[in-house]
């Protein structure tokens, strides 16, 4: 036998199964519990990767509400924001931003195709170091995102 110490070969199998255990437990108690949005609140949307890199979309998350926003040029300039919502939504107010946090008279989209899950904006001129500021109104709450324009291009594929 390599080890003279049965104390050894017990430690060596029992401290990594008690690190799991650990970690799940810490996790069950520590961890946010979701719960259903309620009316006239206000929630924050997650903002997921591809929105901060040219992928030529931009996804937010919130619970079982997805949203999904690409442009129609994929190119800086002049563009028509598309958005694709999981559910039907009550409405959607944007800003373009020359700067994160910073404020800008918000604009209207509509729905398009007689939908209420897909909506598009007036053309707006988006240059790569703008933010644009999401309030997305959906069952009696209010969502809201802020996100990198850097989404808009969609980088060729070699």
């Amino acid at each position: 036998m390599f080890f003279k110490n049965k104390h050894v070969i017990t430690s060596m199998i029992v401290a990594p199964i008690l690190a799991i255990i650990s970690y799940f437990t810490v996790d069950y108690y520590v961890a946010e519990v979701p719960h259903k949005a309620k009316q006239g609140q206000s929630y924050k949307m997650l903002v997921k990767p591809n929105c901060r890199w040219a992928s030529g979309a931009c996804d937010l998350i919130n619970g079982a509400l997805k949203i999904h926003i690409t442009a129609d040029t994929q190119a800086y300039g002049l563009n028509v924001l598309f958005v694709d919502a999981s559910s039907d939504l009550k409405g959607i107010k944007f800003a373009l931003v020359k700067a994160k946090d910073k404020t800008s008279k918000p604009q209207s989209m509509i729905a398009s195709n007689g939908s209420k899950a897909s909506w598009q904006s007036p053309q707006i001129k988006v240059i790569k170091s703008d933010y644009l500021q999401f309030v997305i109104s959906a069952n009696e709450s209010l969502f809201y995102a802020e996100v990198p324009t850097v989404f808009v291009y969609k980088e060729p594929l070699l």
